[in-house]
Parts: C-alpha cells; structure tokens; sequence
C-alpha cells in the first residue's frame, strides 16, 4: 500500500501535535463560534475532555465566567480580527475544576490569503500563579512584619510614646530643617516631681499607670503635626516643636501644668498633694549659632532650675 504525501504530511502532523506537552487545539475561523476542529492529547489531559467530546464546540467553551473581562476582549478581538494574542483564562476541567489557562493564540490564512484557522497553544499554569500568589502573601506579610518591628523600634512599649532612640534619630534632622528654613524651633525637658516617693508609697504598677497619664497628657497638649514627644528614660520626657516661639512654648508648657492640675493624680508624698511635673524650656536663637545639643543641654539646665525652684513650674533657658 502506498500513501500519498497529503497522507503522510498528516500523519507526521498529527504524531508532532500529540507529543506536545502544552495543549493544542485548531479552531474553524470561518464558522461562527469559531468551533473546534482538533485538540492533542494534552488538550485532552488539561481539560478533562476527550477530543470525541470538544469536537465542534465553541473554542471558548472551557471558559467559566471567571475569566476577567479585558482577557476576554482581547482573545474575542483577535478572533474577529484575525490576529495573534497572548492572555491567560480562569477555566474550568469537565470535573469542575478551576485552572489558570494561559493560551497563546495565532491565525492561519488559506489559500486565498484569509484567515482559515486559529492554532491555540495553551497549558496550565495554575501551579505558577499559585506560587506567585504564596511568594506575593509572604512579600505581604514580611513587610507588614518589618514595619511592626520598626514601630516597635521606635516605640515606648509603655507609654506609647517615641523612644528615646527614635527621638535621637529624628531630632538632629529637624533641628538642622527648621534651621534652614529659619523656623522657631522649642525643646523641652519634662521631669515628673518626686516620682521615687510615688513609687515607693504607690508600688511600680502604679508609677506605670501614673507614667501612662502623663503621657497622654503631654501628647494632648503636644499634638501638632511639628511637635515630636517622646519618653526619655524613666519619669523624663522630652519635646521638640518646630515653629513654637519662646513665648508660644511658655504658653504650651502652663497650659501643660494647668491639665496635670485638673488630672488631680493622687500623691500623698508630694508637698502639693497631686502628681506634677518641672519644665525646661529652650528655644533655638540661630543668630548665635546653637547646635541640636546645646539646644537640648539648655533645656535639661532649666528643667534643673524649675526642680531647684520648688518644682511644679515651667523655667525658660
């Protein structure tokens, strides 16, 4: 028996489309619906469906209305046009089964120079999204991770407040904006008086709760977005506000005793009978060249005096 080369040419046709590992399927470009023609084993494996059972079927028959809609312009687009396109569909196995289709499509022309067919190279890339998806969660989470860890970092875990080392991280920086810029700029020295004797008569836990209120209490009267509060060790608090003026930062730190006056804390230790606190208050004047920490040193010294002067007060450097 001998075959013709039209035989022969399908046959090695047909044995090379079966040995692919993607799926293929060869489309009728000139019906309507564009039905399906020839699928290889692959198609077979991916879909769930024998070639018995696509045959004739519209080439978007797999599609399961999962597919995002621009996917589905693009490859409808294609389709009409004639035109090769590149898209990955949410499809659906004959079992059910949702898979990440990612097809590849390209036109054939017919002897007369029309498009003729449609060749679709497609295979399933579910196990790839899904990893992409995992390492994306992961990216996520590390990152949420790494930022948690940073407010940790620069977070009192008492009170709430900056920490001391994020204060000595920041504080340089805005000393030397506010500067160049020739803004005011205010620091101060926070002190909370006999705070040993409240310890001691009162117990630790509640020297961390009196600390707590404190806290909030400067944080409500220091809560522009250019005033920076933060716990310097122990019973001390420090502040830095650009743009307040020496006679602004006076009227921010009476204000500030004024509200420890109403929080009425408890201390039978002290001469006044409540919590209070000493202020110093140091305001940068650039005409005589001050630095960052000169600036603090000033505010510390008349935090001192305001101590040494029978406490309970706010002292101007």
């Amino acid at each position: 028996m001998q075959f013709s080369d039209i035989e022969i040419t399908q046959g090695l046709l047909d044995k090379t489309l079966s040995s692919l590992t993607d799926g293929v399927c060869i489309v009728d470009a000139k019906q309507p619906g564009y039905p399906i023609l020839y699928v290889n084993p692959a198609f077979e494996t991916m879909s769930g469906f024998t070639q018995e059972e696509v045959i004739g079927e519209d080439y978007l028959f797999l599609d399961n209305k999962e597919s995002k809609e621009a996917e589905l312009d693009v490859i409808n687009s294609a389709l009409i046009n004639g035109e090769c396109c590149h898209v990955v569909l949410r499809n659906k196995r004959k079992q059910g089964e949702l898979f990440w289709n990612e097809t590849i499509l390209s036109s054939i022309e017919g002897r007369d120079g029309k498009v003729a067919y449609f060749i679709s190279i497609q295979k399933d890339i579910s196990d790839d999204i899904h990893l992409q998806q995992t390492i994306t969660e992961q990216i996520t989470a590390l990152e949420a991770a790494k930022k948690r860890l940073e407010s940790l970092a620069q977070t009192d875990s008492l009170t709430g407040l900056n920490n001391k080392r994020y204060f000595e991280l920041q504080y340089p920086t805005q000393f030397s904006i506010a500067k160049r810029n020739d803004d005011c700029m205010s620091v101060f020295m926070v002190d909370v008086d006999y705070f040993k004797r409240y310890n001691d008569h009162y117990g630790h836990l509640q020297g961390d709760k009196c600390l707590k209120q404190i806290a909030q209490a400067i944080a409500h009267e220091f809560k522009r977005t250019s005033d920076f509060v933060a716990r310097f060790g122990g019973e001390e608090f420090v502040i830095y506000s650009v743009g307040l003026s020496a006679q602004q930062a006076q009227t921010s730190a009476r204000n500030l005793l004024e509200y420890m006056k109403d929080l009425k804390i408890p201390h039978q230790k002290s001469d006044i009978g409540h919590v209070t606190l000493s202020i110093g208050i140091a305001t940068a004047v650039w005409e005589n060249c001050i630095g960052h920490r000169e600036l603090i040193e000033h505010a510390d010294k008349a935090m001192y005096q305001a101590k040494n002067g029978g406490r309970n007060k706010a002292v101007v450097y």
